[in-house]
């Protein structure tokens, strides 16, 4: 039996990003009312594996900043705001454009993924890579950060 090569996660991710596409592999479900939709493996991937990008606008922390006051609270959540090169930047993934990144939900008990930024082409990318092994069926979570985020509370 010979044994599949394994692909590096990180040039797999720069593909990605590359085409614009999501990987197969993963899948959107309805989970119930309050959680809406999330992501899950329809496939099985390896600890260190990427999973797909959170794709969206590039925009500046001022403009982050003006949406954040404009935005309905629904859409405020796809607002991520993170530092490259020493300046805050936000990807702004509020519109709906088919892209799963935006659809997976926070866990800040047990993620089977975390968010890191690739460098591509001198942008930033935010990419999720698998923490663990992830088992088809299984829910892609990460953890959003510290922050009071509402169904924290719940």
């Amino acid at each position: 039996m010979q044994r599949r090569r394994r692909i590096n996660p990180k040039e797999d991710a720069k593909y990605y990003i590359d085409t614009g596409k999501d990987k197969v592999g993963l899948d959107v479900k309805y989970i119930n009312a309050f959680k809406g939709r999330g992501i899950f493996a329809t496939t099985f991937f390896q600890k260190g594996d990427f999973l797909l990008e959170y794709r969206g606008e590039l925009i500046s922390k001022e403009e982050c900043e003006r949406r954040q006051r404009v935005y309905h609270d629904k859409l405020k959540v796809f607002l991520f705001e993170f530092y490259f090169n020493g300046k805050l930047w936000c990807v702004d993934a509020a519109k709906e454009d088919g892209s799963l990144g935006r659809l997976v939900n926070d866990d800040d008990i047990s993620p089977n993924a975390k968010m890191k930024y690739l460098t591509v082409q001198g942008k930033p990318h935010l990419c999720l890579f698998a923490t663990r092994e992830i088992n088809q069926g299984e829910e892609i979570t990460y953890n959003y950060g510290d922050s009071d985020w509402p169904w924290r509370c719940k």
